[in-house]
């Protein structure tokens, strides 16, 4: 008789190196996932900040493009300011839409949408940092500067600038009030804080093409 038994069973320190290696890889699984989703979630964000951007851009550009004058109207202005660093611009754009509609016939408005539209930057939750707003009317009255709606287009903005071109020299404000003109170049230049809290630069043209005469 074998007076010795066999044991197929595992030890003490069999299972604590089992259990050491099967926590090792599943450690390593969860740090590779977590590292998935943080990218794809910053990669998100970052495709956030940069979709938004853009569009604000265009808006901008595309009411710029889209300004109204006539000279004889009293009530089509372009009235540009300085407040605390930044710009203030205010004007009236001619939106041409397929359902095309007059407004005023005695001043022979072109079939659009003509309205007021402005552009400024508000404060923030964040020292420094401003939201740009841009304003918009449904119409346009002898008040240029005030009423119609608000809408938030781009946030993070350290600081909104307009500078303006009639000939030669940029000028940083314009009012058509006195002028009796309206510039034939338009810069624009927005300073915003990005994802890493570092200030990114973006300056665009915009020329005046419909809707002055």
């Amino acid at each position: 008789m074998n007076k010795f038994q066999q044991n197929y069973g595992f030890t003490l320190i069999e299972m604590l190196v089992a259990v050491t290696l099967s926590s090792i890889i599943l450690l390593m699984i969860y740090s590779a996932y977590s590292s998935v989703i943080k990218t794809v979630n910053y990669s998100k964000s970052v495709s956030s900040f940069y979709e938004n951007l853009n569009f604000a851009i265009k808006r901008i550009d595309n009411d710029l493009a889209n300004i109204y004058w006539k000279e004889e109207s009293k009530n089509l202005n372009f009235i540009s300011d300085t407040f605390n660093g930044s710009s203030r611009l205010n004007f009236v754009v001619a939106e041409h839409k397929e359902n095309r509609f007059i407004f005023n016939l005695k001043e022979q408005l072109p079939l659009g949408d003509v309205h007021e539209v402005g552009y400024y930057l508000k404060p923030s939750d964040k020292r420094d940092i401003f939201l740009l707003i841009r304003r918009s009317s449904i119409d346009y009255d002898d008040a240029p500067l005030e009423g119609g709606s608000e809408e938030v287009i781009l946030e993070k903005v350290k600081s909104l600038k307009f500078d303006f071109k009639y000939r030669s020299d940029w000028e940083s404000t314009w009012d058509s009030r006195n002028l009796k003109k309206i510039p034939r170049l338009i810069k624009t230049t927005i300073v915003i804080e990005n994802n890493s809290g570092q200030l990114e630069q973006y300056e665009f043209m915009s020329i005046p093409d419909i809707g002055v005469e």
